[in-house]
């Protein structure tokens, strides 16, 4: 091999040292910096990767929604829709492990306790890779009846368990690249944890392109494009921890199963699972529901306004994970003033990106439904869709927040009530109320009521919180 075509791993790493503004890779992660250093610039140097690797990480559904609409059908694509769900249930595991771990490792990174950073990465890794396991054999005994359950059409069916029996078989891998993701970010690298998805997604959008535009191979191409993206994220994220780029250390007993820690993590993490959990129901629902009113073109034209929502709301989203890694570590040294002022200057630049995003989709939505090869029975239903779905889509940029913060305390109950009664207990009755007094349009008016709803709680649980903490001192 020449010299100009020997680039090994690790070199490939080295060359990418820039990201990080050290030399080489080391992690430039010091509980000090989170402590003193300026807040404005440390939440844009954490939620700006963040923010990115989450847009990356959406754009695994969107891309295949946008080759398979254009290129196989209004029906591959209700087919597709159909199993949006599955990829909600997929995360909610790994994320409930990497979000419930990563929290602890920062706050125990506060605390200097090297330890226990180890083996909270250690029982996040070993239960997401059984949870994932499980889920996976779950999905697949039971495919027929989860796709009924889901709200299948005879006419999208076939293309529905094509996609459906091979994306499935990616569980293990979409679990793990969000436990790498994470870790790495909240060692004080979030470039690199932004890579971890990146490398995913543009394999994923390459292969889509091949798979389905140039072979034809429909919606079996893309099942096979996001399944690899995922394997190559997993390969790039094992490599910066096992190689000792990030604050983890592998020792003998970072992998030993810890009961009482694997609690914690997964109380912290819990609200994610909720989270997830119940987006992936409410998929159900809203297919359910558009099935009745309007057919595949509905559930059709919801797949798109659930590809739109999360493309606008994983700003908020990286921003709120941005900030984890920060509020625990100063939670955890004590500095309560700075938490707080952490989590309303992020609030502010959260709801002022959501607005930019909200008004694109609001002034542009026929452009938006093209892009997903709309048909003209689309176009008559999504552009109004559209419009009142995301008509009050900002506040979710301080509810998403809200969210994260009590998390990143260690504080789950307050993130578990916030998700349960936004997704949930307003949500799901609303889907199903309204559309009797609006007929279809009713159903996309649930979403801004529950999240208006949602943030009079987000408001009022922080502002209880900030009380305590100003009671315990004002450092």
């Amino acid at each position: 091999m020449t010299a100009g075509l020997s680039l090994s791993f690790p070199h490939i790493l080295r060359k990418l040292s820039f990201l990080t503004g050290k030399r080489g890779i080391t992690p430039s992660y010091e509980a000090n910096s989170f402590a003193q250093g300026k807040l404005f610039p440390m939440i844009l140097r954490f939620s700006i990767p963040a923010a990115i690797s989450l847009l990356i990480s959406a754009i695994y559904n969107i891309v295949d929604r946008i080759f398979v609409g254009n290129f196989v059908g209004t029906s591959a694509l209700a087919g597709l829709s159909i199993c949006f769900p599955l990829s909600y249930m997929m995360m909610a595991f790994g994320l409930m492990c990497s979000a419930g771990g990563a929290s602890l490792f920062s706050l125990f990174a506060g605390q200097r306790e090297q330890s226990r950073m180890n083996a909270s990465f250690g029982n996040a890794f070993g239960m997401a890779i059984a949870f994932e396991l499980a889920l996976t054999v779950f999905l697949q005994l039971l495919a027929d009846p989860i796709l009924q359950v889901f709200g299948v059409t005879q006419t999208a069916y076939p293309y529905a368990i094509a996609y459906y029996r091979i994306v499935a078989l990616g569980c293990v891998f979409q679990g793990l690249s969000q436990v790498f993701c994470d870790f790495v970010r909240v060692s004080g690298l979030p470039v690199l944890g932004m890579c971890v998805t990146g490398v995913g997604a543009v394999t994923n959008i390459i292969l889509d392109a091949v798979f389905v535009a140039v072979f034809g191979w429909g919606v079996t191409g893309a099942a096979w494009a996001t399944v690899i993206g995922q394997v190559l994220s997993v390969v790039f994220g094992a490599s910066l921890i096992w190689q000792g780029k990030t604050q983890v250390e592998i020792q003998a007993g970072t992998f030993r199963f810890d009961p009482a820690l694997a609690q914690k993590v997964l109380s912290c993490g819990f609200a994610f699972w909720i989270a997830q959990m119940a987006m992936g129901l409410i998929s159900l629902v809203y297919n359910s529901q558009l099935g009745k009113y309007g057919g595949d073109n509905a559930i059709s034209v919801y797949a798109v306004v659930a590809s739109i929502m999360t493309f606008v709301i994983m700003p908020a989203s990286g921003i709120s994970q941005g900030i984890q890694p920060i509020v625990g570590n100063n939670y955890g040294a004590g500095l309560y003033r700075r938490v707080m002022s952490t989590l309303y200057q992020a609030s502010a630049l959260s709801v002022g990106i959501t607005c930019i995003i909200w008004l694109i989709v609001l002034f542009f939505p026929r452009q938006i439904l093209m892009a997903f090869g709309a048909t003209p029975e689309m176009l008559e239903l999504g552009v109004t869709g559209l419009q009142t779905n995301f008509c009050i889509t900002p506040i979710l940029g301080f509810v998403m927040l809200a969210t994260t913060f009590f998390q990143s305390l260690a504080k789950p109950i307050p993130s578990i009530v916030i998700t349960f009664l936004r997704q949930i207990l307003f949500l799901i009755p609303f889907i199903y109320l309204f559309p009797l007094a609006w007929g279809i349009n009713g159903i996309f008016v649930a979403q801004p009521v529950s999240d208006a709803l949602a943030l009079v709680v987000s408001a009022a649980l922080v502002l209880r919180e900030q009380h305590l903490l100003c009671g315990r001192g004002a450092k």
